[in-house]
């Protein structure tokens, strides 16, 4: 989804007014998707003892009028106590704000305060934040500055309309702070500040509302970049032939593992299965066969041989590249440690015409050989950060340690001439050709031992079911993500197995043909 400039988005308004839509029915739009968006949120991820009223911030603009709009549906849907805490009486607000604040019905209070009054930071209460809209920049000037740390110290959940109160939309700066919320609505596009790495830090999860700005406006509007949300996912979820069998979606292969690091090949596997890959073959060091538990039966376990080390080396290559010639797709790395003789497996496998997925110490130990790349078949990387400074320093760009993590994956699939994964908050994905987006899906929740197995085997199970690289790691960086935040256990009880049942209700939440 394009990326805008709060500029442009302020354009596309008013071309959309222009054209014949007032700004009276994009704020009851845009108020009405925050509302069924808050409705999803409290349903799938709070549950009614965290959501037993909802206090509604307005402040004196467009983003206030928004959420007067969001007070009164709550109102007449009587589902839940909606209460308005507001910068200032109704009858300074102006133009179309003034109008749906009007309307709110004479039973919902309007509480005039220059901060969140006591009275609303009672457990159970969620928080609407309607403060400050993208037209907010500067330092916070009073009485934003008390409201926004208020917000913060009340301990409560959060949802913000547009943007969180205090971000800057250009630039994701903060002076001193902003609101930080658990969900964010940004509406018709995301702005540029949403996007940078200090945005997404106080997003929280992210959605993006169609308020009716037309897409050929869109199209015209110069955009600043491309993020990932589930339009976009969706998008790239087609039917599969009902005449079909396991070989019509792809075999993939999985090498991984080591005495020490038994289980991430199978939760590479088992994601890959997961995928809707046809077959999964995972081939693990000979010593490592010993002590494994594959998580599925339907997982094919293949001991490679090994000189009794637990290590991939010189003595399981032809092994490999005999299994490798069954598959679609390869998936190298998880769990193999420290390999002295994994140059030998790499190069083998960076020279075939499979595509593959390189992950965990299969990134450091192609940084300690540069020379092997570039990669015969598309070559996916999927660092963390720390693999990241390791594949920069490798590849002789350590000038980038501390640039912007766009301009880090965009400059090692450059250098490499392979897609690369940057994960984190805001995972980026880049392309050799220059194209480059930013996920928005995922939780605090994927930091946890296991998380980038799991995604691992997702890419190649989509590339082995024949997705050009572009479209299967947006779908798959995005499923994982979204797999995350349908967790029952919430974030912090999450561990990497539990995302492997919740990748297919991911696809369901995404698509009809999943």
């Amino acid at each position: 989804m394009k990326v805008v400039s709060v500029a442009s988005m302020r354009a596309l308004d008013e071309r959309t007014i222009a054209a014949g839509t007032t700004g009276h029915v994009l704020m009851e739009r845009a108020g009405r998707q925050v509302f069924l968006a808050l409705h999803e949120f409290i349903a799938t991820r709070l549950g009614p003892r965290h959501a037993q009223r909802i206090v509604v911030l307005a402040g004196k603009g467009n983003n206030g009028g928004d959420a007067y709009v969001v007070a009164r549906l709550l109102a007449e849907a009587s589902r839940t106590a909606v209460t308005v805490c507001a910068v200032c009486p109704v009858g300074e607000l102006k133009g179309d704000a003034r109008r749906h604040a009007e309307a709110l019905p004479a039973s919902v209070p309007v509480v005039v305060c220059d901060e969140l009054p006591a009275a609303a930071r009672s457990p159970g209460t969620v928080l609407v934040d309607g403060l400050l809209g993208t037209g907010f920049s500067g330092p916070l000037r009073a009485p934003y500055d008390r409201w926004i740390r208020s917000v913060n110290d009340s301990g409560l959940p959060v949802v913000a309309i547009d943007i969180p109160s205090g971000l800057n939309g250009e630039t994701g700066e903060t002076q001193p702070e902003a609101v930080v919320a658990d969900l964010t609505v940004t509406l018709a596009q995301p702005k540029a500040g949403l996007i940078t790495e200090n945005g997404l830090a106080h997003c929280g999860v992210m959605r993006c509302a169609d308020i009716g700005i037309p897409p050929a406006f869109v199209e015209r509007t110069a955009g600043c970049g491309e993020a990932l949300f589930a339009a976009d996912a969706a998008a790239l979820l087609r039917r599969r032939p009902h005449a079909s069998h396991k070989g019509t979606f792809g075999t993939v292969l999985v090498a991984g593992g080591s005495s020490l690091y038994v289980g991430a090949p199978f939760l590479a596997g088992a994601a890959a299965l997961r995928s809707g890959a046809g077959l999964v073959t995972v081939a693990v060091p000979a010593r490592a066969r010993q002590a494994a538990q594959p998580p599925l039966a339907a997982l094919i376990v293949r001991a490679m041989p090994d000189a009794d080390t637990g290590l991939f080396g010189v003595a399981c290559a032809e092994s490999l590249r005999v299994l490798l010639g069954d598959a679609r797709a390869a998936v190298f790395g998880p769990g193999i440690g420290s390999c002295p003789e994994g140059e030998t497996v790499l190069r083998m496998l960076l020279t075939s015409d499979r595509p593959l997925v390189l992950d965990a110490d299969g990134l450091r130990l192609l940084a300690r050989h540069p020379d092997c790349a570039p990669a015969t078949a598309p070559l996916v990387l999927t660092p963390h950060p720390g693999e990241m400074r390791a594949l920069l320093t490798g590849f002789g760009l350590e000038r980038l340690l501390a640039a912007r993590r766009t301009e880090q994956a965009m400059a090692l699939a450059q250098r490499t001439r392979a897609f690369v994964v940057l994960k984190g908050l805001g995972t980026v994905i880049a392309a050799p050709d220059g194209r480059v987006a930013v996920n928005t899906s995922g939780t605090s929740g994927l930091a946890t031992a296991g998380s980038g197995d799991v995604l691992a085997g997702l890419l190649g199970g989509l590339l082995a079911q024949g997705m050009a690289p572009w479209e299967a790691l947006c779908l798959g960086v995005f499923v994982h993500g979204l797999a995350a935040e349908l967790a029952p256990t919430g974030n912090r009880a999450l561990v990497a197995d539990d995302l492997l049942p919740l990748i297919g209700h991911a696809f369901r939440e995404l698509s009809p043909f999943a």
